[in-house]
């Protein structure tokens, strides 16, 4: 069974806002759409940038660094250059306040290449 981690209280995030939480020293953005919590990997898994300083409509999160965006219902992503999904983690609200089990699934952004030529 998944381990439970408390990060918030329920009413610390709002309806259309996001805030970034660090669990097991994975970032973690937790969302609120419509009054519905929704956590999942901080990161794009196009190039590494935190999700949660990207732009959040409805249900879409927008990528700060090249725009691409992700479901934060599903993770899937929604437009390029991400193609691959975002794990999602489970979020369950007990007594006021927000706990989260990490999905074993991380992000894994390459390093960065180095250009032909160079040493």
């Amino acid at each position: 069974m998944a381990e439970f981690h408390k990060i918030a209280r329920a009413d610390e995030v709002p309806p259309g806002e996001v805030k970034q939480y660090t669990v097991e020293g994975r970032p973690v953005a937790l969302c609120n759409v419509g009054g519905e919590l929704y956590a999942f990997e901080d990161i794009c898994t196009h190039q590494y940038a935190h999700l949660s300083e990207g732009k959040l409509e409805d249900a879409l999160i927008r990528c700060p660094l090249h725009g691409a965006t992700f479901d934060v219902r599903t993770g899937e992503a929604k437009s390029l250059p991400a193609v691959k999904p975002v794990p999602t983690h489970t979020v369950r609200v007990e007594d006021g306040f927000v706990y989260v089990a990490l999905n074993p699934k991380q992000v894994k952004v390459g390093r960065r290449r180095r250009g032909r030529g160079r040493r």
